[in-house]
């Protein structure tokens, strides 16, 4: 069986070693295995993405949805118990899932473009409002990690990992500083997306917008602004004042949402160097904290 793997996913298989190699060859029979095993026919890949294969496929009943197989990946090995959570209020529905989480039959949204497609503020008021509908307390139990102990990491982490990436000294020292700060003071513990940003939320036809591909983690929401910020940071780089502009978003969303901007500004922060976004929007996103 041949099928479409995009250049992006070969791509980021190859940097996994044998277990990415291996995962790649095995593909084209996982694919035939699941259309046999969950009767459904699977159309051409999406060609976007990096760590999953994605392609529409049309079930037995002739109604339609999105296969998704991706790689072996610790941070999203729990999205499917995080989409059974969200039940679909605000995100994409989850129809079935394979054992080990990592083979996942979606609601398909259509048309599917996504946030990116709104102006700043417009998408920035849809974002906050999928947010709204998407934090909750999670079930007990539930095998999400915590936010507390992603930072803790973080922290002890980032003095050795950061200074070769071309993160300065003082970057760092605040990096590690406000990740144990933030850390330490949260008192909400909800469920989060985890990797919420524009290109995450599609719009369908149940529902205006829906949101996908969640990271889930259980901490503060103000963390889930975060990687929206970090990509918002990339779009006002070319402006005159880039920390102006991105200092105004965060004041945006901590109004929708009811926030604390400083914690908001933080968790931007630090993700920028958990994530290593590069030094530049490192320090866009530091400078912003003010003083």
């Amino acid at each position: 069986m041949s099928i479409f793997i995009p250049a992006g996913l070969r791509e980021t298989a190859s940097t996994r070693g044998e277990v990415g190699t291996g995962w790649l060859e095995n593909l084209p029979a996982r694919v035939a295995e699941l259309e046999r095993a969950w009767s459904l026919t699977a159309g051409r890949a999406f060609d976007a993405g990096d760590s999953a294969w994605v392609a529409p496929v049309q079930l037995a009943d002739g109604s339609e949805a999105v296969l998704k197989i991706g790689l072996p990946d610790l941070e999203a090995r729990h999205q499917a118990d995080a989409l059974r959570v969200f039940d679909g209020q605000g995100a994409v529905r989850l129809l079935r899932a394979s054992d080990d989480g990592c083979s996942l039959l979606l609601e398909r949204c259509v048309p599917g473009t996504n946030l990116w497609s709104l102006g700043e503020k417009e998408g920035n008021a849809a974002g906050a409002t999928i947010l709204k509908r998407l934090w909750r307390e999670p079930p007990a139990g539930a095998p999400f990690a915590r936010l507390s102990d992603v930072a803790h990491e973080w922290a002890e982490s980032l003095p050795r990992e950061a200074p070769p990436a071309g993160y300065d000294a003082a970057l760092i020292a605040r990096a590690v500083e406000m990740a144990r700060e933030l850390a330490s003071t949260n008192t909400q513990k909800v469920l989060l997306h985890g990797d919420f940003h524009p290109g995450n939320v599609l719009s369908a036809a149940r529902e205006p917008w829906l949101a996908i591909d969640p990271k889930p983690l259980v901490g503060d929401p103000a963390y889930d602004l975060a990687q929206w910020l970090g990509n918002r940071c990339n779009s006002v780089q070319p402006t005159s004042d880039p920390v102006a502009a991105i200092r105004k978003q965060i004041d945006a969303f901590s109004d929708l949402l009811r926030l604390d901007p400083t914690r908001v500004a933080g968790w931007a922060f630090v993700k920028s160097l958990g994530w290593d976004w590069g030094a530049r929007s490192a320090r866009v996103l530091y400078e912003a904290l003010g003083p």
